[in-house]
């Protein structure tokens, strides 16, 4: 069965994190309707990641909207239910990747999005 292009962006994305040394906990990790992409370590960081990929269609990037309040709560949850992740910085980042063809694309990673800075 083939991979659909979605799963191959979200694979290339983990690929992507990887390789600039992120640890990756989780994907696809969800609580209740609150879902992150990926969950991962950088440089002792638990770094929540979402993910919006879309098809080139000629309007650009996806729209960069990430729901506070929803990563909030499942970065609580994962707290919660985790072991040995209470004492490190907490960090949201969004990734967006816009696919051009099937071996093609534009990728935008937003460190700390949620920052008001």
């Amino acid at each position: 069965m083939e991979a659909t292009i979605n799963e191959k962006a979200m694979k290339a994305i983990g690929t992507y994190l990887e390789r600039r040394g992120f640890e990756i906990l989780e994907s696809g990790w969800a609580h209740g309707t609150d879902g992150v992409d990926f969950i991962a370590r950088e440089d002792g960081d638990l770094v929540f990641v979402v993910a919006e990929i879309t098809e080139d269609r000629g309007d650009g990037f996806p729209e960069e909207k990430v729901d506070r309040a929803a990563l909030e709560k499942a970065a609580t949850a994962y707290l919660a239910k985790s072991d040995g992740n209470a004492d490190c910085a907490i960090r949201f980042d969004f990734v967006s990747m816009l696919v051009i063809r099937d071996s093609r694309a534009f990728l935008r990673h937003h460190r700390n999005c949620l920052s008001e800075a």
